[in-house]
């Protein structure tokens, strides 16, 4: 692997919170290091003293796809005394949001719909066997029963649909950069199959980086539950959280969410 190593603290990156908290599907850990997987693209992490020391290929890119240039610590501070959110940020707080490939993300989420996550890695390995993910070209051969065979079921035809719209162009994918959370929530749900609220949500925060979303599911919903006591629909919850926590409230959704999910397993 060519040197491009990069170096950043490890006070705002940890590395296990940083791939397991739902962003990520096509990684592994194993002992002191970890390896991620990003189109044809790979970095392995470790950390070192309070440093984290990520080896790759491509420096440029993966200080992009790490988010090493915004201030965690500043987003963390503007957070921390709004409801919930002191124990949540103490508990996840080297999460990174990552900036990720909006084509390979929207595939990856799709196939996560109503999914466990071993399941979706093993999809996502069969997609890409050889840890580099198809282009979209790669991706159009693929038929609906070869998806199934993967093990997608009955999100095949959505890739294979969603996938043409894809190549064909039949979708901006530009567009939904210029548009408020919600109306680019909208936007994807109407161009792409397979594609719901909380899946484009998704789609929104991991791969276009957009902060004024809330992606709501299982996890989510106990969250709301413990803060107002009520359960009304996921388009309420959602709109309900996004304006409590504002313009940080993707940043809120992950280290909540984190906190919920991996906080309980204790």
């Amino acid at each position: 692997m060519q040197n491009n190593t990069i170096i950043t603290e490890a006070k705002d990156f940890n590395i296990k919170q940083t791939l397991e908290c739902g962003q990520l599907f096509r990684y592994h850990i194993k002992d002191n290091h970890a390896v991620c997987y990003t189109l044809d693209k790979k970095a392995v992490l470790y950390q070192d003293g309070d440093k984290i020391v990520i080896e790759n290929e491509d420096k440029e890119y993966f200080e992009n796809y790490f988010d090493l240039k915004c201030d965690y610590s500043q987003i963390k501070e503007q957070l921390k005394n709004l409801p919930m959110m002191c124990t949540a940020v103490r508990y996840g707080y080297g999460i990174r949001i990552l900036r990720q490939d909006i084509v390979e993300t929207i595939i990856s989420f799709i196939i996560s719909a109503n999914n466990n996550i071993p399941r979706i890695q093993g999809i996502l390995n069969r997609i890409a066997p050889n840890g580099k993910f198809p282009t979209l070209s790669e991706l159009s051969k693929i038929t609906e029963e070869e998806f199934k065979q993967m093990g997608s079921g009955y999100r095949a035809p959505y890739l294979v649909k969603s996938i043409k719209t894809l190549a064909e162009n039949k979708i901006n994918l530009s567009v939904p950069q210029t548009l408020n959370g919600y109306d680019a929530n909208k936007y994807l749900c109407e161009n792409l199959v397979g594609v719901g609220p909380k899946v484009a949500d998704c789609i929104l925060l991991f791969g276009y980086h957009k902060m004024d979303v809330f992606p709501v599911d299982t996890w989510v919903k106990k969250i709301y539950q413990d803060l107002f006591g009520d359960m009304p629909s996921p388009k309420i919850i959602r709109q309900k959280l996004i304006d409590l926590y504002g313009e940080n409230a993707g940043y809120a959704q992950q280290y909540l969410f984190y906190n919920k999910r991996d906080g309980s397993k204790e």
